[in-house]
């Protein structure tokens, strides 16, 4: 039985600088399975370097395909051909010895057997030190160049500048004035999350086409880079953990007027001084910071109308079915109880209604209308998506870039290409094809989902038409734009604006009246007097007639009444349901 045998190959480091290495050891490789009478089944040429299998395609498809029975052997000129990180050398050997192949390393012409298993293990050990030096070497190097103040190091998503071929740095003037009026909001007292808001409705966006968020805006402000200053040596790669650490301030190296400023020294300060300033406020407050300054959209933003303090939120159980019902309380109340505050308590699912009107007269919002608009598109992109054309076509595509990758190793041993193209394309070719492959995944699970996403659609529009989903995103877009609502018993001021903006007269103020919605002793008071005007218009008036009057339940109307014969205010008079109720002056 002839015997089939894969080539795997791969530059090392320092071979990589070399012409036609990666050529020159798949050749070797082949001449080895044709000495030797073997049938080439399959070539894995990797495109990159790497001490570990992470980022490694070729690798990755021959350790899963040693599971299963594409061939029996498996070429390689080194064992540090493989990988130099010891982990990885004994994960590949058990499954090696698992699946019962053999692996031979034409550079010593001898198989590997499990007698070599020692001398193998101490390789990969010196393999991995290697490794190890080598990339002290490097990190050594870069901190030398950073320390005698080499070029600035930027990557291309640095908004605002452009690095030139030459490694000289130039600012991006349209990028700039963007940024200068971060600074200048900023320094003006806007929070990252106002300032977001503000560009988001002017129009101004980032180089991906979306708005800026509060926490790219907080990190650019940061950046002394926006100064000319250049901090260098902030991270550090950690060869034993394989990750990227923060190296302390006094190890790093800072270049003032390095690269063009964007901002000046003092404007930059400013801004800096006022997030300094703003954190002390929360900290000292004990407000969460973030985007939503807590759990809820009205955190900071509810303030008690007598006392000044804000409200916080809390949770309690229903008394009928014991579900989590959200409070919002003065802080004086929670501090010292009614005599340090007596304001009202505000049970979260009403007061959200109430600002559900706010929005709807102020926005003009229809429910209906917006339910109809969102189920339509979703029936709409449903109807519209072919999976299996979309299957199809990016099937073919994976076959062509498959194609296209044996057509490249081949143009590599004719010798058509350079070592250094084939790995610039083989990456390129990698990247297409993992992104093809993701593509086919998921149109086969949408494919396989297209049942359950009409059922689904029929719900969320059952959801929508039921719950009140549409009234809380609209109040919460609405809250973007309230600075504070101060809370009174019997109504509320809602304060439209930007915070900072300290006169009555640049503010929106809105009165909304609630009556005793939220003040519970005066509503059931109120209840109590209007069982009494209905007993009175109709002394034969039942329990269950009151209930119906009034909207609440027959256990709530009986306990009422019985409260107000206690205080003899009602009696009944007579027996077995006969009689009528009797009001006391």
């Amino acid at each position: 039985m002839i015997l089939r045998a894969v080539i795997y190959a791969r530059c090392s480091t320092e071979e990589e600088s070399q012409k036609d290495a990666l050529k020159k050891q798949v050749e070797e490789g082949k001449a080895c399975v044709r000495e030797n009478g073997w049938t080439l089944a399959d070539l894995y040429v990797e495109s990159r370097s790497g001490t570990t299998t992470k980022g490694r395609s070729e690798y990755n498809r021959l350790y899963e395909d040693l599971a299963g029975d594409r061939f029996d052997i498996i070429v390689i000129k080194s064992q540090d051909r493989l990988m130099r990180n010891t982990k990885d050398w004994y994960l590949f050997v058990d499954r090696l010895l698992t699946e019962q192949k053999k692996l031979y390393i034409y550079i010593e012409r001898k198989f590997y057997t499990t007698d070599d298993a020692l001398i193998t293990g101490i390789k990969a050990i010196l393999a991995e030190e290697y490794s190890r030096e080598l990339s002290k070497k490097i990190n050594n190097a870069h901190r030398n160049r950073q320390k005698h103040n080499g070029p600035a190091v930027l990557t291309s998503n640095t908004y605002g500048y452009r690095k030139l071929p030459d490694k000289s740095v130039v600012v991006i003037e349209e990028e700039a004035r963007i940024k200068r009026r971060m600074y200048e909001l900023c320094a003006a007292g806007y929070g990252s999350r106002k300032i977001a808001s503000i560009l988001k409705n002017e129009g101004i966006v980032g180089r991906n086409g979306k708005p800026f968020s509060d926490s790219a805006i907080l990190r650019m402000i940061h950046n002394p880079l926006n100064k000319g200053t250049v901090v260098m040596n902030r991270l550090h790669y950690d060869f034993e953990s394989k990750r990227t650490v923060k190296v302390p301030v006094e190890e790093q190296f800072i270049y003032e007027n390095k690269v063009p400023s964007i901002v000046s020294e003092e404007l930059w300060e400013a801004a800096n001084q006022e997030i300094a300033k703003r954190a002390e406020t929360l900290l000292a407050e004990n407000i969460k910071r973030g985007r939503y300054r807590g759990k809820s959209k009205l955190s900071g933003r509810l303030f008690c109308g007598l006392c000044g303090e804000p409200y916080y939120r809390r949770t309690r159980k229903g008394r009928k079915d014991q579900s989590v019902v959200y409070e919002w309380k003065c802080k004086i109340y929670l501090e010292t109880g009614r005599r340090g505050c007596h304001n009202i308590h505000l049970e979260e699912e009403s007061f959200y209604g109430l600002l559900s009107d706010v929005c709807e007269k102020r926005y003009q919002l229809d429910k209906k209308k917006i339910i109809g608009n969102m189920v339509r598109l979703l029936e709409a992109a449903l109807k519209e998506k072919d999976y299996q054309t979309d299957l199809y076509r990016e099937s073919r595509q994976k076959k062509k870039i498959l194609e296209r990758m044996d057509l490249l190793v081949e143009k590599l041993l004719e010798g058509v290409i350079s070592d250094e193209t084939y790995q610039r394309k083989q990456k390129e070719l990698e990247q297409s094809l993992s992104l093809a492959q993701e593509k086919i995944k998921d149109f086969q699970r949408q494919k396989a989902e297209g049942s359950a996403l009409r059922e689904r659609i029929s719900h969320i529009k059952k959801t929508l038409q039921t719950g009140r989903a549409v009234e809380k995103a609209a109040v919460a877009e609405m809250l973007e734009e309230v600075d504070k609502i101060w809370i009174y018993p019997e109504y509320m001021e809602i304060a439209f604006g930007w915070p900072g903006l300290a006169e009555a007269e640049n503010m929106d103020v809105k009165t909304v009246e609630y009556g005793n919605l939220f003040d519970y002793r005066k509503k059931k008071r109120d209840e109590r007097e209007d069982i009494v005007e209905l007993m009175r218009e109709d002394p034969k008036i039942t329990a269950k007639r009151i209930a119906g009057r009034l909207g609440l339940s027959l256990s709530g109307v009986n306990y009422r009444i019985r409260v107000l014969k206690k205080e003899g205010r009602v009696r009944f008079r007579g027996k077995g349901g006969k009689g009528g109720w009797e009001i006391s002056e």
